[in-house]
């Protein structure tokens, strides 16, 4: 699962000293998964990258270290790491359709089963 550059936007925060945003556009298949991912945002059909970083920062404050757009199980779901104000790296994985939050994790234990 590769990570892609969803929009400019990503371009100018990693220029302007934000998150880190990989791609790698050397690869026929990236540009391809590039192209799929930028096409579902104009369709509506994922949120945009502002959005979740938006709902990322709301749910665990910190900094954000990375964003990457990949596919999983057919799906394109944001992975974010954010370095936590206690020092935590925090994982995050949230639905790009719906923005819902389908994994937090930090130091190996699941976030998301201590909010309940």
């Amino acid at each position: 699962m590769r990570p892609l550059l969803l929009l400019p936007l990503c371009l100018f925060l990693a220029l302007a000293g934000a998150p880190h945003v990989w791609a790698d556009d050397d690869d026929d298949d990236d540009r391809a998964d590039h192209d799929r991912a930028r096409a579902a945002l104009e369709r509506g059909e994922i949120m945009s990258l502002r959005t979740i970083m938006e709902k990322a920062e709301a749910d665990y404050p910190g900094r954000l270290l990375e964003v990457e757009l990949e596919t999983k199980h057919g799906r394109f779901v944001y992975d974010i790491e954010i370095l936590a104000a206690d020092g935590r790296l925090v994982e995050l994985l949230y639905d790009a359709a719906d923005g819902k939050l389908l994994k937090a994790k930090a130091a190996g234990k699941d976030l998301l089963k201590e909010k309940k």
